[in-house]
């Protein structure tokens, strides 16, 4: 059985474009907690709206278990 990249099963990732974007962000303010302070800019227009695409789906699908 072969294991797959995070980058394969990660539906975040999945695009080049918003992962691009995304790995950016994580770098950037990873750094600013180690106290270094960088500019780094903010999602584009359509990574956004990929972004809230793929939340929308996930979160429609996750389980919070039964509420009784």
């Amino acid at each position: 059985m072969s294991k797959k990249s995070l980058k394969q099963t990660n539906p975040y990732l999945k695009d080049p474009e918003l992962r691009k974007e995304l790995i950016y962000q994580s770098v950037s303010s990873s750094t600013a907690v180690e106290g270094v302070l960088t500019k780094y800019p903010k999602l584009s227009k359509s990574a956004e709206k990929k972004l809230k695409e793929i939340i929308a789906v996930h979160e429609s699908s996750a389980s919070y278990g039964s509420q009784k």
